[in-house]
């Protein structure tokens, strides 16, 4: 009944992992950055963490592989590979330890750490010669009597010590990756992860009294080994949630920027005259609906520039140095709302009396907004178009 509750949890959670992992892998192909790749990457040697250590699961591999236990194995290495990504994602996001040179020294420092661990792991696995029946949650413990896999548990445990201070030490002090002046939106989510990564001590503390108590035949302490597991477990959970927060924190933006734009759309496209189709977003293209949404919008505004008029943003002006507020008033919003408006209204009076189109001097207002800003200017130009001032300024000007 255990094993059957298990798995059915850890698939839940790897099914989780597993989808947030591929998602990141797919953005990552059209974002060429290491830190998204490195990201995904954990994400999915995560899921393998969990679906290997899911009961029936690790009973299936080990039957079809023809040893019982090397799941085991599997999932030591693949948490240690975990661990080794949030090492690395650490000097990514170190202010002074990000550069080429500091990347590459830390490689040379480190990978050869993990690696000698991961290959010795695999030796003594070898050595130890294991045919005994599957133990998915006692493994640890059950064989803790066979010289070489006692050595095995040591040595897997003791790079994991190693890893996980030094990330955590990465993630502390005056300069560390939690203290990022220029990403103060990050630090919760570096918190987490930094919490997450600690979480692992509490494993590794639990497992290894378990593991030398039953080397030396008293099994009494065996439960500490499924207490560390469910550290281990909270860990990778508190670790994939910290990860995936800016990222859905980016889409609840993303999805917030969509309406907002979508008012500015209406307005510059007048869909209500022309019959144009509301662009919409769905849950799989929300970046690529809102690079569309925005191309329209600006595609539509520069179509307006024949009935721009700077009368309206100069209106906004005056009527603004009477407000109290206008220190906080966005002024370039609020005349480009109303250059907008009172453009759209003079389009629609002459598309209705059939008069041409006006050919006299092109007073549209002049805008060098980097590409990277365009979006959140268009944003505040849209929650500006209802604003009183430009409301007032266009019934003065009619």
């Amino acid at each position: 009944m255990l094993e059957a509750v298990l798995t059915a949890v850890n698939l839940a959670i790897f099914t989780v992992c597993f989808t947030v992992g591929t998602a990141k892998t797919v953005a990552a192909r059209s974002d060429r950055d290491t830190t998204l790749r490195i990201t995904a990457s954990v994400l999915l040697c995560a899921s393998v963490v969990y679906l290997l250590s899911a009961p029936a699961v690790y009973r299936l591999v080990g039957a079809s592989a023809g040893s019982p236990s090397l799941p085991s194995l599997l999932v030591s290495i693949a948490i240690l590979v975990c661990v080794g990504h949030a090492h690395a994602l650490t000097f990514l996001w170190h202010p002074r330890r990000r550069s080429s040179h500091a990347l590459r020294r830390a490689v040379a420092v480190w990978a050869p750490m993990y690696g000698s661990a991961i290959a010795a792991m695999a030796v003594l696995f070898w050595w130890a010669d294991l045919s005994g029946p599957a133990r998915p949650l006692s493994f640890a413990t059950s064989y803790a009597h066979v010289p070489a896999a006692f050595a095995l548990q040591m040595v897997y445990l003791a790079a994991l010590v190693l890893g996980i201070v030094a990330t955590v030490r990465q993630c502390r002090g005056p300069d560390g990756v939690i203290a990022l002046p220029g990403r103060p939106e990050l630090a919760e989510s570096l918190r987490l992860f930094a919490l997450a990564v600690g979480l692992d001590l509490a494993y590794v503390a639990c497992t290894a009294t378990a593991v030398i108590a039953a080397a030396h035949g008293d099994h009494a302490l065996d439960f500490l080994a499924a207490v560390g597991s469910g550290a281990s477990s909270t860990s990778a959970l508190v670790a994939s949630y910290g990860l995936a927060k800016p990222a859905l924190a980016a889409r609840a933006a993303e999805r917030a920027d969509h309406e907002a734009l979508l008012a500015l759309w209406e307005t510059v496209t007048a869909p209500d005259v022309y019959g144009a189709a509301a662009p919409s977003m769905t849950w799989w293209n929300r970046r690529y609906a809102l690079s569309d949404l925005l191309a329209e919008i600006l595609d539509a505004t520069y179509s307006l520039r024949p009935w721009m008029s700077t009368a309206p943003a100069e209106a906004v002006t005056a009527l603004a140095r009477s407000r109290p507020d206008a220190k906080d008033l966005d002024a370039k919003a609020l005349q480009t709302a109303a250059v907008i408006q009172y453009a759209r209204q003079r389009r629609d009076d002459l598309s209705a009396s059939a008069l041409p189109e006006p050919l006299g001097p092109d007073e549209a207002p002049r805008e060098d907004t980097p590409p990277t800003l365009e979006r959140a200017r268009q944003v505040r130009i849209a929650m500006h178009l209802s604003h009183p001032l430009v409301a007032e300024a266009l019934k003065r000007l009619a």
